[in-house]
């Protein structure tokens, strides 16, 4: 049937773009060329922050027998804390900290100080 044509490829385009990227990602497709002058690990870090709590408030007001409901976020007093996490990265540096890029262990192992990328 015509209708069902439309979703499959909707989700096969949206499956096929975040596994183009990955791929151009971890193979230095991504435009950025130089010489490696430096490589470096950085562990997965993890900060926090503390964040206000709002809550939602709505009111509705009649005009000519017409309703308009009209919402906003209202601080409570309270705070959260909020984690903020970034991942390990492999990272090498190209042309005099032109460009840093983070890659994957395997390709940072095979790569050394003075490669071309």
């Amino acid at each position: 049937m015509p209708g069902y044509r439309l979703p499959l490829r909707r989700i096969a385009a949206l499956a096929a773009a975040p596994v183009a990227v990955l791929l151009l990602t971890a193979c230095g497709g991504n435009g950025v060329h130089g010489t490696i002058t430096e490589k470096e690990y950085k562990a997965a870090t993890t900060t926090y922050t503390n964040e206000p709590v709002t809550r939602r408030e709505c009111s509705s007001t009649r005009k000519n027998g017409k309703t308009k409901k009209s919402c906003h976020q209202v601080k409570t007093g309270a705070t959260k804390r909020v984690a903020h996490r970034k991942d390990e990265c492999y990272q090498v540096e190209l042309d005099h900290d032109a460009h840093e890029l983070c890659i994957s262990k395997k390709k940072w192992n095979k790569v050394r100080v003075g490669d071309k990328w």
